[in-house]
C-alpha cells in the first residue's frame, strides 16, 4: 500500500514539474539569468521530493516509523511551494539581479535541509527511546506470561488461585524495569522457572509476592532519584 501511494505521488509530482514548466515558458516574458537560476533550483526542488520521501518511509517496514517520517514530507512540500512562489517572482519581474536569485534560492534550499535532517535525527531518536522502553517493559510481560501458562496448567484449586493472584501481582507492577533491578529481576525469573516442578509450590509463590514487592519498592526509588 506504502509503495502504490508513493508510486502516485511521484506522478503527482511529475505532472506538476510540466505544468510549472509549460506555464513559465508559455508565459512571454524574457528569461534572465535570474529566472534560469531559480528555475534550476526548482528542479532541485522538484528531485529532492523523491529522495525526502525515500528518506521518510525507507526506513524500516514499522508503521510508526513511517508515521513518524510524514514531518519530513511536510517540510519537502512547503520548502517546494515556496521555491515555486519564488520562481513566479523571477518570472515576473526579470529586472532582479541574477545575485538576488541566487541568495534567495541558497537560503530556502539551505534551511529545508537543516529542517530534514533535524526532523530525521528527531525521529531516530524518538524510535531509539521507544526501543529502549519496549525492552524495559519485555520483561514484566515475558513475566506475567509464564506465570500465566503455570497457571493454566495447574491442577490443584488452592494453588491456581495463588498463581492467579501472583500474576494480578505482576499486571499491578512497575512495568518498567531497570538496570539497578538486574539480579533481583534474574532471581524472581529462576525462582518462576522452579514453580513447574517444584513440590511446595506455596513456599515459592510466597517468596515470589515478596520478591516481586522488593523490586516495586525499588523501583519507586529509583524513580525519585531520576527526578
Amino acid at each position: 500500500m506504502m509503495k502504490k501511494n508513493s508510486t502516485k505521488g511521484y506522478a503527482v509530482l511529475g505532472i506538476l514539474f510540466v505544468l510549472i514548466s509549460v506555464v513559465v515558458f508559455a508565459v512571454p516574458v524574457p528569461k534572465t539569468a535570474a529566472f534560469w537560476i531559480a528555475y534550476g533550483f526548482t528542479v532541485i526542488a522538484f528531485a529532492a521530493q523523491i529522495i525526502i520521501w525515500k528518506t521518510a518511509f525507507g526506513r524500516g517496514e514499522a508503521l510508526k516509523s513511517k508515521f513518524l517520517g510524514f514531518p519530513m514530507i511536510h517540510i519537502g512540500i512547503v520548502y517546494l511551494a515556496v521555491q515555486i512562489l519564488v520562481l513566479a517572482v523571477f518570472l515576473c519581474f526579470p529586472t532582479l539581479p541574477p545575485w538576488s536569485s541566487v541568495v534567495a534560492c541558497t537560503v530556502i534550499a539551505g534551511t529545508a535541509a537543516v529542517c530534514v535532517i533535524a526532523s530525521d535525527v528527531g525521529r531516530g531518536e524518538i524510535e531509539r527511546v521507544s526501543e529502549k522502553v519496549q525492552k524495559k517493559v519485555f520483561y514484566i510481560k515475558q513475566l506475567q506470561a509464564d506465570i500465566e501458562i503455570l497457571t493454566d496448567a495447574e491442577n490443584d484449586a488452592a494453588t491456581k488461585t495463588e498463581l492467579q493472584q501472583l500474576v494480578e501481582k505482576v499486571q499491578f507492577s512497575d512495568p518498567m524495569s531497570n538496570g539497578q533491578l538486574a539480579d533481583l529481576e534474574k532471581r524472581i525469573a529462576a525462582r518462576i522457572a522452579e514453580l513447574q516442578s517444584a513440590t511446595d509450590k506455596t513456599a515459592i509463590i510466597n517468596e515470589l509476592n515478596l520478591l516481586l514487592d522488593e523490586r516495586n519498592r525499588k523501583c519507586k526509588i529509583i524513580k525519585e532519584l531520576l527526578k
